[in-house]
């Protein structure tokens, strides 16, 4: 998927989020590691890299709900930047190889 494809995507998704429920973490498979953490988020599945992800609202998604646990029972009121789901799209603007 080429780099126009996936902003519009996003973009769509964006437009279209009030014709939508969130999924819950469980729903979409969402989780949570301490262990990651200290990771290089810049690198690797993470919701940080991920076009879904808005952190200048402290860690929300525009697809998964922050409310509820994760698949591990988890409850951290956020979407993690260190966190991933089975949504994840990369955004290639963050993500160093």
């Amino acid at each position: 998927m080429s780099e126009k494809n996936i902003i519009e995507k996003a973009a769509d998704v964006v437009g279209n989020i009030t014709k939508f429920q969130k999924q819950s973490k469980l729903q979409a498979a969402y989780l949570e590691r301490d262990e990651f953490k200290t990771s290089k988020l810049d690198s690797g599945y993470f919701c940080y890299n991920c076009i879904y992800w808005v952190d200048s609202m402290g860690g929300r998604c525009m697809i998964v709900s922050d409310e509820g646990p994760d698949v591990f029972g988890k409850t951290s009121g956020v979407i993690a930047p260190h966190g991933c789901c089975n949504g994840y799209q990369p955004n290639n603007d963050k993500i160093k190889h």
